[in-house]
């Protein structure tokens, strides 16, 4: 994520639902209407707002449709789904098993998944909560395999059989910080195995209930009817909109279902502590260390650290066509959470923009980068053809076929799909989506197959056939 989208998701809890003045400043209220004014119009999809500072109710609104078959209004109390805003529910109900005695952060993953391969060094579960684990991110791996999210119902068996098949890791263990949504879909499942019921029920039962987030349940059950639900869109290119739903049953990684206001009822609980047990909150707000020292900038589920020079507690989501983010700034107490059904919104820069008025933020411009000049390289056809073949990954369970085209090489990895290869370096290319694929070589020089890059999978190994 970009800069600003680490200013993505926060959320805190209080034990009982929130008591504000149900004033709405007028500067924000219309601050926000030139915003989301574009999500007023007629047949699109918007957000719904929601801005806080400590019990004073600022701003709480709603823009755009939320089913636009039938013309049914945004409002607050309009469910969306979160994305990976439901990372800090995950982290929460593990941390709240640790602070029982029922498991350790120190544990390693083969104690509660057995199946898991082992690495050179151990994996924890404080590596999973942290983004520290160097683990694939099972989505991108999907992909690889011919079945990005959205095109097959994935479940939280797809996540853990593709996790038990990488052999390899993004990084050493603890190296470094890459976001990866297996950590969260196997805490979850550690969470089922530990507790002994889902994560849908431990989370109802521990802090849904208890704090009265009436609105807020999990998609585990993409077909469960869910009153108040809002429909997600993507824009089709053509100006008009279509349907973009998570159809799918993989959650802990994201898949919370809930409202503006309920995300505002968890953020004020963490900032006050309430969440389980006295130590949950503080423990979520703790910044993991990497192996040299450096702080990870990652906590409990939540990012920590500075949005534009003011010190907040966040994440955002993304999931289909949901939109996400929510934020604390911890010095002024402000809160904002904000959900959108539309894939083309940015919550980030809208909240962001949103409370410039509000914070005092440093509108710092990042150096531009000096022009890269690219490095040109040529093969005649003999030479491209030595790259051609059949190529397997048992990590990606995935075959690729290479092939000599009019202009160069072309690859496909699933259905009908015939897509470009362009030479980058030596015995290097590239792909649509910012895929590079670097071919291997055995003792004779003989190609014997490639490595993938693509986001959050790196160095997936394939052997030519």
């Amino acid at each position: 994520m970009q800069c600003f989208a680490r200013f993505l998701v926060v959320i805190v809890v209080s034990a009982a639902p929130l008591s504000v003045s149900h004033t709405q400043t007028s500067p924000l209220t219309a601050r926000a209407d030139s915003l989301f004014g574009r999500f007023a119009g007629p047949q699109v999809p918007g957000c719904a707002v929601d801005v806080r500072r400590g019990n004073e109710l600022l701003l709480s609104r709603g823009w755009g449709l939320s089913e636009l078959e039938h013309g049914a209004s945004i409002t607050p109390t309009t469910v969306f789904e979160a994305g990976s805003v439901s990372k800090q529910f995950t982290a929460a109900a593990v941390l709240l098993l640790a602070e029982r005695g029922l498991l350790s952060l120190d544990d390693t993953l083969q104690r509660w998944l057995p199946e898991m391969p082992t690495y050179a060094a151990p994996i924890t579960l404080r590596h999973l909560m942290l983004h520290t684990s160097g683990l694939r991110d099972w989505g991108a791996v999907a992909q690889l395999e011919g079945w990005p999210r959205g095109t097959r119902d994935h479940r939280q068996e797809h996540a853990l059989t593709i996790a038990t098949r990488q052999r390899g890791l993004n990084h050493e263990t603890g190296a470094a910080f890459s976001y990866t949504n297996t950590g969260y879909n196997l805490l979850a499942i550690i969470v089922n195995r530990v507790s002994g019921v889902s994560l849908a029920e431990f989370t109802r039962r521990e802090f849904f209930a208890p704090l009265g987030m009436t609105a807020t349940s999990w998609r585990d059950d993409p077909a469960r009817l869910v009153r108040g639900r809002a429909q997600a869109y993507s824009p089709d290119g053509t100006g008009a909109w279509r349907l973009d739903m998570p159809f799918e049953h993989v959650h802990g990684n994201g898949g919370l279902l809930t409202t503006v206001g309920d995300l505002q009822i968890w953020t004020d609980a963490i900032a006050r502590g309430r969440i389980g047990a006295p130590n949950v909150a503080s423990r979520m707000q703790q910044e993991g260390v990497l192996r040299d020292g450096k702080g990870a900038g990652y906590g409990g589920g939540l990012y920590l650290g500075d949005v534009n020079g003011v010190r907040a507690v966040y994440h955002g989501g993304a999931t289909a066509g949901y939109r996400a983010f929510v934020a604390r700034f911890t010095e002024s107490d402000v809160r904002v959470a904000m959900l959108c059904n539309r894939g083309d919104a940015a919550p980030t820069v809208l909240a962001r923009r949103l409370l410039e008025g509000t914070l005092p933020f440093v509108n710092a411009t990042a150096p531009a980068s000096p022009p890269v000049t690219p490095v040109r390289i040529t093969y005649d056809s003999a030479t491209f053809a030595e790259f051609g073949g059949d190529y397997t990954s048992d990590e990606a369970a995935a075959h690729w076929t290479v092939a000599v085209g009019s202009t160069g090489l072309t690859f496909s990895r699933w259905r009908g799909e015939v897509a470009p290869l362009r030479p980058s370096a030596t015995d290097e290319f590239t792909g649509p989506g910012e895929l590079q694929l670097r071919y291997t070589r055995d003792p004779t020089g003989r190609i014997s197959g490639f490595a993938v890059d693509i986001s959050r999978a790196l160095d997936v190994v394939f052997t030519r056939r």
